[in-house]
């Protein structure tokens, strides 16, 4: 991870938060796990493993996310629509 102060708190073990699909569940882009779960999510459903794929959606997240999106799937869709931009 680029960013350093994240917090990385302890999920339970099926806690949609850190597992399963991207969907409604709400995401804070200032949990660790949260963030590199959807990244993990993301780079496995477009099939990007380089690093740099990586990196560019923890920076998207992380400093341009619109704060109005809660959802991962909202933010999935972002990323993916917002690509070419960042």
């Amino acid at each position: 991870m680029i960013y350093k102060d994240y917090s990385w708190k302890t999920y339970a073990e099926g806690d949609p938060k850190v597992t399963g699909k991207l969907d409604s569940t709400i995401f804070d882009k200032k949990e660790g796990y949260e963030v590199l779960y959807l990244i993990e999510k993301m780079t496995e459903i477009w099939k990007l493993g380089d690093r740099g794929s990586r990196r560019k959606i923890e920076k998207m997240i992380y400093k341009f996310l619109p704060s109005d999106l809660k959802k991962q799937e909202e933010i999935k869709n972002w990323v993916r629509d917002n690509w070419d931009y960042y």
